[in-house]
């Protein structure tokens, strides 16, 4: 373990701190890191400030009576100046530790545990600045070290001392005479989550990135699969490689019935791994769930040919006749077979999409240090029966370190051990073999010194990996091994863990940060606008039920660890949301003039969804000089804009009128902003009109007409023949005829 020398100041605050932490449970967060011991004389207070540290690593987590460890013990000097050459002194302690509070105290460096037997003295040349140094490994057994026959956490330390710079680094050997002897059951939870996103479902390219041999998913499912590790799958991971059909990548489909085999405990988290306690502590009456994920199915990925039917195919390998049915192409009366057409797509449901035979339900998992005593009911009503916190994150009034099971009030809860927790977690993520082996160690101390506690009941501890992805699926494989070959561990499943007898702790309330609860609230009212927008829609589950996926997945806990890629993720989400509500609207209208008593005023409406929309646009008239005979239903298609005419009456007299325009949904919803639009009403002009043309009708005729007379008149051809046809006739005239 690596130990920073610190300020004798700076020491006595993390010691309160931790001490603190412990007097609740006995363990405390702020106890993982383990700080140094320092000792300093007035010649170094120049070199105080600046790092060298000291960090001990050891070849297993635990020492027996026939066995040895070696001890691999490294000096590095950060600072800028020259440090003369100086000797290592690795001494131990032969009285167990006997408490977590003592253990807490040796670790930072304070409280009166003495590592007063000397084991052995190395030394160490000069080290110029930022060189380090590592010396021969050192082989210690129990008997090197002195230490009785009793199982147990004994005190080691190496002291660096190069002339007045002195650094303690203190450590911890487990000693157990007989390994067979596991008094402590320690029940292992984690997570299978992908890496936090906005999307509500994984892509086919994410999943296929993520279920490579070194994907994040790979890694832990190779980890952690058959063993004894209980898993808290999200369910989104399930549902977005079904959500793909046929489309899905091979490796996610593969991946996905490796996890279908496994022999582990299982029970889901919140869809998204959204966190919970922020969900209760924003005022929600009940944990989110998604609605719908319609909106990510498409059809062509569902469709499965249709195969002939068995009985029409010839069995006769010798027969003539063409199974497929293709027609001959010398027969000029044959006509093609029909290419048969695909089935009809079967969308799964919602239910589908997420099934999963989960061992277990009701579990409830929030980050860790969120949750107040007044989410617990917000859990419950929405069908918890359980819910994990950190040990943390509750206080008791036991004197010895509790086990998993417990009750806080009327609610269930499994409580995990924060310091133990954390250094198993530090195993599974560490980046090499020596760091891993450090954080074993650490773990195997913690546990050794929990199942020495006096007055002490037998109890299950429960230990949990954080929402962290592994370097490898060995790394954490070998974490997990380590840890069930550890003295006095034996591995326990969840369920049994929880099955035992309950012990009461009370929450130490640990309330989210106001900007987080502000936001949540904010997508929430955000949500529900967009419900009573996408009433226009014949399914509004598209819009829907895409938001509700999205806001799930904005609330990922994995997204408390980047909080400015969270504001950011979740500043886009709002901005989507504010694109998705002004997508249908009235557009810009220039005025109009009416002419008439009665007619029909056009309206142009835009639709930018990829949906058809159904829309009612409400007019209504700022005068008594135009009536507005009723609303339009119309539906306008996506991504399209179209003209709706709204049947309108001129009454008394002319002037100028303003029309406000509504759109709602025929729920009555109202979608976008209202629009006014001027209309000059002039309804007379349709009668001087028509008088008018009445008129200059009956002179073209007048006019015609005389021209008519005019020429004939002024014709002399024209005038004989009228005279002559006007005499009387003669004699000779009757003759002839």
């Amino acid at each position: 373990m690596t130990k920073n020398r610190l300020p004798k100041t700076l020491r006595a605050l993390v010691a309160t701190a931790v001490g603190l932490v412990s007097l609740g449970i006995g363990t405390g967060a702020a106890a993982v890191e383990s700080a140094p011991a320092v000792t300093l004389s007035p010649a170094s207070m120049a070199v105080a400030e600046d790092d060298v540290t000291v960090d001990i690593s050891q070849s297993a987590g635990f020492l027996t009576g026939a066995s040895a460890l070696t001890l691999t013990v490294t000096v590095e000097n950060s600072t800028e100046a020259e440090l003369v050459a100086g000797t290592l002194a690795i001494q131990s302690g032969v009285r167990a530790i006997e408490s977590r509070t003592e253990l807490t105290d040796w670790l930072a460096g304070t409280g009166k545990t003495r590592s007063d037997r000397a084991v052995t003295t190395v030394a160490v040349p000069a080290l110029g600045p930022g060189v380090r140094h590592t010396a021969t490994p050192i082989t210690i057994s129990a008997d090197i070290l002195g230490l009785p026959d009793q199982a147990g956490a004994y005190p080691l330390d190496a002291q660096y001392t190069a002339d007045a710079t002195v650094v303690n680094a203190p450590e911890t050997i487990v000693f157990t005479p007989d390994a067979t002897d596991r008094p402590l059951g320690v029940a292992v939870a984690a997570p299978i989550t992908a890496p936090p996103g906005s999307t509500g479902l994984l892509s086919a390219d994410a999943l296929a990135q993520h279920t490579l041999p070194a994907g994040v998913l790979t890694r832990q499912l190779d980890g952690l699969i058959d063993r004894p590790v209980a898993l808290g799958i999200d369910p989104m991971i399930i549902a977005s490689i079904r959500a793909l059909g046929s489309a899905a990548p091979a490796s996610a489909v593969n991946w996905l019935d490796r996890l279908s085999r496994a022999t582990n405990e299982t029970f889901p988290l919140q869809f998204a791994d959204a966190d919970a306690s922020v969900q209760a502590q924003a005022g929600l009456a009940g944990l989110l769930n998604p609605t719908s994920l319609l909106y990510s199915l498409n059809p062509e990925n569902f469709t499965e040919p249709v195969t002939p039917d068995d009985e029409t195919t010839p069995t006769d390998p010798l027969a003539t006749e063409d199974p497929q049915g293709t027609p001959d192409p010398t027969d000029p009366t044959a006509t093609p077979s029909p290419t048969p057409e695909p089935g009809e797509p079967t969308l799964p449901t919602l239910a589908e999409l997420t099934e999963w035979p989960y061992t277990t339900t009701g579990v409830v998992w929030p980050d860790r240090d969120t949750v107040r005593a007044a989410d617990l009911p917000v859990f419950s009503a929405s069908g918890a029966t359980t819910t994990i916190v950190s040990s943390s994150n509750v206080t008791t009034e036991k004197g010895y370190t509790p086990g998993a099971a417990g009750t806080a009030g009327d609610a269930s809860v499994l409580v995990t051990d924060a310091v133990a927790s954390a250094a198993l977690q530090r195993a599974a993520t560490a980046g090499t073999t020596e760091q891993q082996l450090d954080a074993l160690a650490d773990l195997a101390g913690q546990l050794m010194v929990i199942a020495s506690e006096e007055d002490a009941p037998a109890r299950t501890l429960l230990l949990t990996l954080d929402r962290e992805w592994p370097p490898t699926g060995s790394r954490l494989s070998d974490a997990i091994t380590a840890l069930s070959a550890m003295p006095t561990v034996s591995s326990t499943a969840l369920s049994a863990a929880g099955a035992q007898r309950a012990e009461a702790v009370a929450i130490a309330d640990a309330p989210q940060s106001p900007e987080r609860i502000a936001l949540v609230k904010r997508l929430t009212t955000r949500e529900a606008n967009l419900a009573s927008f996408s009433t226009m829609l014949a399914e509004p589950a598209l819009l829907t039920g895409r938001e509700r996926a999205e806001i799930l997945a904005l609330l990922a806990v994995s997204w408390r660890d980047d909080n400015d890629g969270w504001t950011a993720a979740a500043s886009a989400h709002d901005t989507q949301t504010t694109t998705t509500l002004e997508s249908v609207s009235i557009a810009a209208t220039s005025p109009i003039l009416m002419v008439s008593n009665q007619s029909s005023l056009p309206f142009s409406v835009r639709n930018e969804l990829d949906y058809p929309v159904t829309v009612v646009l409400q007019a209504s008239s700022s005068s008594l000089k135009l009536n507005v005979n009723s609303s339009v239903t119309q539906e306008i298609p996506a991504n399209a804009r179209e003209t709706v005419r709204v049947p309108v009456e001129a009454r008394l007299g002319n002037g100028e009128v303003t029309v406000q325009l509504q759109l709602y949904s025929p729920q009555s919803a109202v979608i976008g902003e209202s629009a006014l639009v001027p209309v000059t009403v002039r309804a007379d002009w349709e009668g001087i009109g028509a008088a008018i043309l009445v008129v200059l009708v009956s002179l073209l005729f007048i006019g015609g007409l005389i021209r008519t007379v005019r020429k004939r008149r002024s014709d002399p051809r024209a005038a004989s023949e009228t005279t002559d046809s006007d005499a009387p006739a003669t004699a000779d005239d009757t003759g002839k005829r």
